[in-house]
């Protein structure tokens, strides 16, 4: 482990970052494309059970998201752990981020199971046809979130320890798995949308013996009692683990549901082509934000080791680095969305409307989203010092204090329609890049004590 440590310091920091980012970006294109591949089998069965899927995945994507709890916690502590070259550390913090992981993730599953309909209500309130499909499918899946929980932590446990392409390995066979699995669970064996929801659990239980199998051999020498005897909770580190985690889930669950807002919104000022503009915009926008996450992951692993090793030259250094290639990144997707957005919504939609407000969406939304370099490049910053307080305060008082307010403001009283919301969608994107920059330029972050 030692000379993996220095070998990995030896090398360029544009390199490292690349080498850290590229595992990250390809595993999300894969869980990308997964999901697609999973709606066009789920869609021969009907509109109504794609409908379903759909809602069960807005549902599992709010819930899955308190894996942040666990995963944010110890990717600061555990790279720290690892810079400072204390083994001993990496595998307390591991093995308590596992049983904290099997506590929250078992009581969410079984809280979720038995209250699968009631869920899908008061989220949705469908109608009993589809509430009857996405019960189908949700009962599955929320046996399933303990695994997502272990799966979280056990990936982010690799990647603080600077290995992110054994992750993008393990989890992208457990696609592969799941393709194979998906249809032969729904058709042949007419398990229809349960089999998908089978087919991904099945999915999650290989990926979590595969990279639980891994990490024993790494970390604690291949002993499997050793893994277990550090899966205890200690008070004072559980805390630390679930303070610095508990500010990045607050940031992620309010996203998924501003959202939510944002689309009832687009619907009452733009009708039905406006809402599809808007599903349109926000999917070509993922693809400028791949490479982001990857970006934002590696700066989070390189800062935290950094930290460890006592280098605050060196995280300045990451940061300048890193910044480049944000930019780069930013001016890269601004040609097609400046230039030719007409073409891009063409791929989506033949009708004129469609086109019209999604070109729309894509140029007044990039002015404000080419200022998201900050907090990316700064969250992963604060990420990797374990101080999430500055991302989540900025996150929450752009898009939930201002955003929706403004969004109504200018679309409603204003009169502005479709484009008031998306002045308002680049506006938060600019007020919350200046508030992470202003708590990254007091510089707390390098003395945080975690």
């Amino acid at each position: 482990m030692i000379k993996r440590i220095t070998n990995f310091k030896a090398t360029s920091d544009l390199k490292k970052i690349f080498q850290l980012s590229w595992p990250v970006m390809v595993g999300m294109i894969l869980q990308s494309l997964l999901g697609t591949v999973d709606m066009m089998f789920i869609s021969i069965l009907g509109t109504t059970p794609l409908a379903a899927s759909s809602i069960a995945n807005s549902a599992t994507s709010v819930v899955f998201v308190f894996s942040t709890l666990v995963s944010a916690g110890v990717i600061a502590l555990v790279s720290r752990s690892y810079g400072e070259e204390d083994m001993d550390s990496v595998r307390k913090f591991s093995g308590e981020a596992f049983l904290i992981s099997l506590i929250i993730g078992g009581i969410l599953s079984v809280l979720c199971y038995i209250y699968t309909v009631p869920i899908i209500r008061i989220m949705f309130n469908p109608g009993p046809e589809i509430t009857g499909f996405a019960k189908e499918y949700l009962s599955v899946m929320f046996i399933g979130t303990v695994f997502v929980f272990l799966n979280s932590a056990a990936r982010t446990i690799m990647q603080a320890l600077g290995d992110t392409k054994t992750p993008l390995y393990i989890f992208g066979a457990s696609n592969i798995i799941n393709a194979i699995f998906t249809p032969l669970f729904m058709f042949p064996l007419n398990m229809g949308i349960a089999g998908a929801a089978w087919a991904s659990v099945l999915s999650m239980v290989f990926s979590l013996v595969a990279i639980t199998y891994l990490l024993i051999k790494r970390i604690y020498n291949k002993s499997f009692i050793g893994f277990l005897k550090s899966m205890k909770l200690e008070l004072s580190n559980t805390l630390r683990i679930l303070k610095i985690g508990s500010w990045a889930c607050i940031q992620q669950i309010a996203r998924p549901i501003t959202g939510m807002l944002m689309v009832r919104l687009v619907y009452e000022v733009g009708g039905n082509s406006a809402s599809a503009a808007f599903g349109a915009g926000g999917q070509l926008f993922n693809y400028t934000f791949i490479f982001l996450v990857g970006l934002s992951t590696a700066i989070a692993i390189m800062v935290g080791q950094s930290l460890g090793r006592k280098d605050i030259h060196g995280c300045d250094n990451i940061i300048k680095e890193g910044m480049k290639l944000a930019v780069f990144n930013m001016i890269l997707f601004a040609i097609p969305y400046f230039i030719f957005p007409e073409g891009i919504m063409k791929i989506f939609s033949r009708e004129y409307e469609v086109i019209k407000v999604g070109a729309e969406y894509l140029r007044i939304v990039y002015l404000g989203v080419i200022f998201v370099i900050f907090p990316t490049i700064y969250g992963g910053v604060f990420q990797g010092a374990g101080d999430t307080f500055p991302p989540m305060i900025s996150s929450l008082i752009a898009n939930v204090v201002l955003k929706l307010p403004i969004a109504y403001l200018l679309a409603k009283t204003f009169n502005m329609g479709t484009n008031g919301v998306w002045i308002a969608v680049a506006l938060s994107v600019i007020i919350e890049a200046a508030i992470i920059v202003v708590y990254f330029k007091r510089n707390k972050w390098k003395e945080k004590v975690i």
